[in-house]
């Protein structure tokens, strides 16, 4: 997501929790939601919101669109591989959200 959108969606979450937003608060929350998509990171709130009433946290975010992208994959994948590495060093294989394919690991480079 870039600023613009990170602010479209503080204003989604501060209607829903009334939360105060500022400068600050975009500022911290956009490297964040770098990698994630804004229609992902609505449908995560939105989900969070109707099913918890624990304070929203960019985490909550990031784990709740983790956990519906892997819900959409096809069950003929192999499992999940629980240790990307290879004689020592990562083997991650990078989906273009910047998550690994593998495993829970996200890329925050790109």
């Amino acid at each position: 997501m870039d600023v613009k959108e990170v602010t479209m969606l503080l204003a989604r979450i501060q209607v829903l929790d009334n939360r105060q937003v500022d400068a600050l608060t975009i500022e911290a929350w956009t490297p964040l939601m770098a990698n994630i998509d804004y229609n992902d990171a609505v449908a995560a709130v939105n989900r969070h919101f109707a099913e918890s009433t624990e304070y929203l946290k960019p985490a909550h975010i990031v784990s709740g669109v983790k956990s519906y992208r892997k819900a959409l994959l096809p069950t003929t994948m192999s499992p999940e591989h629980r240790d990307c590495t290879q004689q020592g060093r990562p083997a991650h294989v990078w989906m273009k959200s910047g998550m690994c394919v593998y495993c829970t690991v996200v890329r925050h480079d790109r």
